[in-house]
C-alpha cells in the first residue's frame, strides 16, 4: 500500500501506536477510493478526541469481519458479555424495507466502527452504529456482492469514547431513549445491572432493555426504583409526598447523588428490589395466563413508571414501620389467580367523579406528578388503614380522594406561608 495516498493534515499529530492500526486496517480493507486511486484523510473528532478515516468497503468484508458484539473495556470481564449498542430488531417495517433495498444494491453510508484486534481479533470491525445495516446487507449477500459501503472508522479508542460515539450515532437516528439510559449506566459502572441481576429483576448475565418491554427493565426504572426509595426514607407518612420520575436520554442529577451513596450490599434495598421483581413476576404470570380481561397494559401494569415510582417511595417511607412494611410487601399474596395482585382493571375503572375528564385512563396509566401522588395513596392506605388488605375499585377511588384533599391542605399552607 502507498502510504501517500493516507493524507495527515499538518495540524494533526496522531500517535505511532494509531498510525500503525491506520495502516493495518488500510492493508486488509481495500477502499473505494484506493482502488480508484484517490487519498484519504485523517479526520480528528475534536470534541471526542478521536481519529478517524471516512471510506469505503466491499459487502464482504463488513460481513465477515464486522463485530456486533462490540463491548466497552476488554479488561472488565463484566463489559465483555454486555452490548454496547441496540439490538436487533428484523421485525420492524423498516428493516424489511432496509434488506429487501440491500437485495437490489443499495449502498448504505456512515456506518461507524473502531478498528480493533484485541478482542474477536477474526472480527476487527467493530460496530457502534448501523448494526441493522450490516445485517441487512449480510442476509443479502447471497442476492448481491462487491458492493461498497461508506464507513466511519475509528482508531484507539478507550472506554469514555466508546461511549461518547455511540451515544452520538445513535441519538442522530430515531431511537429509544432508554438505549442512550443504559450506554451512560454502562460508563458509571455495573453496580446497577448487577444489583437488578441479585434482586432478580433481571436474569443473570441480561442487560437492560433497550425499549419498553412488559418482561425485562429499562434503566429508567431502575433508577427510578431506586431514587424513590431513599427520596422517602426519613420522611413522616403524614406528610405530603411526592413520587418522581428519574429523567430518561440525558443525565440525572437526583440519580447521580444518590448513586454515590448507595450501598449495593444493603440488606434493606435487596429486599425491596426481590419484593418488586416478586410483585411483577406474578402480575405478569397472573394476566398473561388467564382468559378474561388479559390486556397488554395490565400485564406490564408493574412497569408503569407511576407504579415503579409510587411503590418504590411507598417501600422507602415504610421503612421505619415495620409493621407496615410487612403488610406492604404482602400485596404479591393479596389475590390468587386468576385475580393479579395489583388489580389493574379496579385502578383502570378509578376516577374522581366531577374532576376526572372522561378521558381518564384509571390509575397508573398516565405519569404526572399527580399520577404519581394518587398512585402513592394508594400503596399507603393499602399498607395503614385498609382492613380488607386488598387493592380494590372502592379503595383506588378513596386513594384518589385522600391525595386531592392532602393537596388541597398542602397548596393552603403554601398560600398562607406567602401572607
Amino acid at each position: 500500500m502507498d502510504k501517500l495516498k493516507l493524507i495527515i493534515p499538518s495540524s494533526l499529530e496522531p500517535s505511532l501506536e494509531i498510525k500503525n492500526l491506520i495502516y493495518d486496517f488500510l492493508k486488509n480493507f481495500p477502499t473505494y477510493e484506493f482502488e480508484n486511486n484517490c487519498g484519504l484523510i485523517l479526520y480528528f473528532d475534536i470534541k471526542s478526541s478521536a481519529y478517524y478515516l471516512v471510506c469505503h468497503i466491499k459487502s464482504e468484508n463488513l460481513v465477515k469481519y464486522a463485530d456486533l458484539e462490540a463491548t466497552l473495556d476488554l479488561n472488565n470481564e463484566e463489559d465483555v458479555i454486555y452490548k454496547l449498542n441496540r439490538e436487533i430488531t428484523e421485525d420492524q417495517a423498516a428493516y424489511i424495507l432496509m434488506e429487501d433495498d440491500a437485495k437490489e444494491g443499495r449502498s448504505f453510508e456512515d456506518m461507524v466502527l473502531e478498528y480493533d484486534k484485541s478482542y474477536h481479533s477474526s472480527k476487527p470491525l467493530k460496530v457502534y452504529g448501523g448494526q441493522h445495516r450490516i445485517r441487512a446487507i449480510t442476509n443479502s449477500i447471497k442476492e448481491i456482492k462487491n458492493i461498497f459501503h461508506g464507513v466511519r472508522v475509528y482508531f484507539d479508542l478507550n472506554r469514555n469514547q466508546k461511549v461518547e460515539i455511540a451515544t452520538i450515532n445513535n441519538t442522530s437516528i430515531t431511537v429509544p431513549n432508554d438505549l442512550l439510559d443504559r450506554m451512560r449506566e454502562q460508563l458509571l459502572g455495573s453496580e446497577l445491572r448487577n444489583w437488578c441481576q441479585k434482586v432478580g429483576l433481571l436474569k443473570l448475565e441480561q442487560d437492560f432493555s433497550d425499549r419498553k418491554s412488559p418482561e425485562v427493565p429499562t434503566v429508567r426504572i431502575a433508577r427510578t426504583l431506586l431514587i424513590n426509595f431513599y427520596l422517602s426514607k426519613d420522611k413522616m407518612i403524614e406528610d405530603f409526598h411526592q413520587p418522581i420520575i428519574a429523567k430518561s436520554g440525558g443525565d440525572d442529577e437526583n440519580y447521580l447523588k444518590i448513586r454515590e451513596k448507595i450501598n449495593w450490599e444493603d440488606e434493606n434495598i435487596i429486599i425491596m428490589g426481590k419484593e418488586f421483581a416478586r410483585l411483577h413476576k406474578l402480575q405478569h404470570e397472573t394476566v398473561t395466563n388467564r382468559k378474561k380481561d388479559n390486556y397488554a397494559e395490565f400485564v406490564r401494569k408493574t412497569f408503569s413508571l407511576a407504579v415503579v415510582a409510587s411503590w418504590s417511595y411507598a417501600a422507602g417511607l415504610f421503612q421505619n414501620n415495620s409493621d407496615y412494611l410487612k403488610v406492604f410487601y404482602s400485596l404479591p399474596d393479596s389475590a390468587s389467580p386468576p385475580e393479579d395482585p395489583l388489580n389493574a382493571k379496579a385502578l383502570s375503572l378509578a376516577r374522581l367523579k366531577g374532576t376526572d375528564p372522561d378521558t381518564y385512563r384509571g390509575l397508573g396509566a398516565r405519569s404526572s406528578p399527580n399520577e404519581l401522588g394518587r398512585m402513592l395513596e394508594v400503596f399507603i392506605i393499602f399498607s395503614t388503614k385498609a382492613t380488607r388488605k386488598r387493592i380494590t375499585q372502592q379503595l383506588a377511588n378513596a386513594a384518589i380522594q385522600s391525595y386531592e384533599a392532602k393537596k388541597a391542605v398542602q397548596a393552603a399552607s403554601k398560600a398562607i406561608g406567602k401572607i
